[in-house]
């Protein structure tokens, strides 16, 4: 039986000149079909979809209005989301905001932990975001209770949520050298609870080399992917990455390993940048810009031409490193600002990296979907015969009124349900979740 039929849809990361026809049987795309002619369905279905959720036979004429996967965030950190009014950041720098958070994290409860991470990937569901990598603080320099309460509050999230968003937890270890080997001992139980890969910001510790050789031993021994913090500094001598991409060699990580921020590689010269770059390539190190936090938090010390922090997304892009841009913090001391909608972060990266023409928009759309999915683990997701139906709907027609208007009306499609949507008049598909956070 169909599930659902889509005519006069754009799907511009299949091909930008023409309309489709798509066919969703049990829950897979049976059929991708470019149109030569417009065909008529029931155009009134866009706005009333909400209405018509569980009907089987839905016939929907998209009117020209755009499809895209569903997006994946693949660098989150849903368990500080919507702590600023707790956490203030007076002076707006990020040693500010690390020390801060660290300082009020004793008094976050396990439950608050929960349902920040429950709001923060609700709403990034109701914008269209059915996977997030969430990095996860772990303040064991605080004490290994809490660090590991907190963990499993994300864990205990991550299971409520699964019919809905799949996430994959990293918990942050960071300091590691500067641990005796009992304390360290935390590790394996941390590990054992089911995380999903390993992460830590090793360029801010003071042996940042040490740092960086136990996470990546740490990350082969339980082979786990491996997802850091790398470089968040405008200083240019500042060049952990250098030590990434020589682990990732001697490991044979290769695949496996993610950079985030890699702030410091623009401060750097243009010879010494493209070498990197290039290293980073042949080894297959994925990379992920930040542009709201970076952009908010790196410069502070400057004078005059301020640094905006933001990575070399346009290099990247051209020499084929796999790169992709993600929402980072929301409503912390990191960032006071976002909500969870990778629409705008692609906006951001579009204005910071310069990306405007119609094929670099198109590339924007493929980092924040098909390229996270990649580094998620999830290389079948997209817009193919065969592949899983999960996907948004946008109230536009073409990608410059897709960024421009960052289309209000959005309607998410996954495991063959309407699972959220939001028009001018109606909200759906969120009601048993908020209901989860209620009762959390």
């Amino acid at each position: 039986m169909m599930d659902v039929q889509l005519t006069n849809v754009s799907l511009p990361l299949v091909g930008s000149e023409k309309l489709y026809t798509v066919v969703i049987q049990h829950g897979i795309y049976t059929k991708i079909e470019p149109q030569t002619e417009k065909k008529h369905g029931n155009s009134a279905v866009f706005h009333e979809i909400w209405s018509n959720r569980t009907s089987q036979q839905e016939t929907i004429d998209m009117e020209g209005r755009i499809l895209l996967p569903s997006f994946i965030d693949i660098h989150t950190h849903l368990d500080k989301a919507f702590s600023l009014k707790t956490v203030p950041n007076k002076s707006g720098t990020l040693i500010e905001a690390i020390r801060n958070y660290s300082e009020k994290a004793a008094g976050f409860s396990k439950e608050e932990i929960k349902k920040r991470v429950m709001k923060g990937a609700l709403q990034a569901l109701s914008y269209g975001t059915t996977h997030i990598r969430t990095h996860v603080n772990f303040e064991w320099n605080i004490s290994n209770e809490l660090a590991l309460s907190h963990l499993q509050a994300v864990l205990e999230a991550k299971e409520l949520l699964k019919p809905y968003i799949t996430l994959q937890v990293v918990p942050m270890f960071s300091d590691l050298s500067l641990k005796h080997e009992k304390e360290r001992d935390v590790l394996k139980e941390a590990i054992s609870y089911g995380i999903d890969g390993i992460g830590g910001a090793p360029h801010l510790s003071p042996n940042a080399t040490e740092d960086m050789d136990q996470l990546f031993a740490l990350a082969v021994k339980y082979d786990k992917f491996l997802d850091l913090h790398v470089d968040e500094q405008d200083n240019p001598e500042i060049c952990t990455i250098q030590r990434v991409i020589d682990n990732t060699k001697k490991w044979n990580m290769q695949g496996r390993v993610t950079a985030g921020h890699l702030c410091s590689l623009s401060a750097m010269t243009e010879q010494r940048s493209k070498r990197i770059i290039e290293e980073m390539a042949l080894q297959q190190i994925a990379a992920v810009t930040l542009p709201g936090a970076n952009m908010y938090l790196q410069g502070r010390d400057d004078k005059g031409l301020v640094r905006r922090g933001i990575t070399r997304v346009r290099e990247m892009l051209e020499k084929k490193v796999l790169v992709a841009t993600a929402s980072d913090n929301v409503s912390d001391p990191f960032h006071p600002f976002g909500r969870f909608d990778l629409l705008q972060i692609g906006l951001l990266t579009a204005y910071t990296a310069h990306l405007a023409s119609e094929e670099e928009l198109l590339a924007v759309l493929k980092m924040i979907t098909e390229t996270p999915a990649i580094i998620f683990g999830k290389k079948e997701h997209g817009i193919k015969e065969g592949a899983a139906a999960e996907f948004v709907l946008f109230d536009a027609t073409n990608i410059y009124d897709l960024f421009a208007n960052l289309s209000p009306t959005r309607y998410v499609y996954k495991n063959r349900e309407w699972i959220s949507g939001f028009h001018s008049e109606h909200h759906f598909g969120q009601e048993k979740i908020s209901r989860l956070v209620e009762n959390l």
